[in-house]
């Protein structure tokens, strides 16, 4: 049998495809899927779920707006400084979640801000929760 050359493959001109590709998600860069309020909701109810948000100046509350493994958006009535290190806290069922987190990106909507947070070193048991509740919103089942 003969070794095929490169120069043996036919050119790949006028080659097409019929579709093009588009990621699951809006941006194609999500590496954990989110927990939206309607999920949350879903599982914990239908009160918002509140979050301390801790600074080196001050303590502020918000609500969850969403939340993965890698970190949560969060809606406040104070803008946060985008890098900005900080601590965060809220009750999700009936696990208590502390965490420090870094100020990734904020967005003014009405008379209120959504920041995204990125978790910083989360423990490992917490990161198991979060992707618990995630699979309990898979298989539908309540935390």
């Amino acid at each position: 049998m003969e070794k095929k050359q490169w120069s043996d493959i036919p050119s790949l001109e006028g080659l097409e495809m019929e579709w093009d590709y588009q990621p699951r998600n809006a941006d194609g860069k999500r590496a954990f899927q989110r927990l939206t309020t309607k999920d949350l909701a879903q599982m914990f109810g239908d009160r918002p779920i509140e979050v301390r948000v801790a600074t080196t100046t001050a303590t502020v509350s918000g609500s969850l707006r969403d939340l993965c493994e890698g970190g949560l958006a969060v809606n406040l009535g104070t803008r946060l400084d985008e890098r900005q290190n900080i601590k965060v806290g809220l009750l999700l069922g009936s696990e208590k979640i502390i965490a420090s987190a870094q100020v990734r990106h904020v967005q003014r909507r009405d008379r209120e801000y959504t920041a995204g947070l990125m978790f910083i070193g989360l423990e490992p048991a917490t990161r198991r929760y979060i992707a618990g509740v995630y699979a309990s919103k898979v298989l539908r089942h309540v935390v």
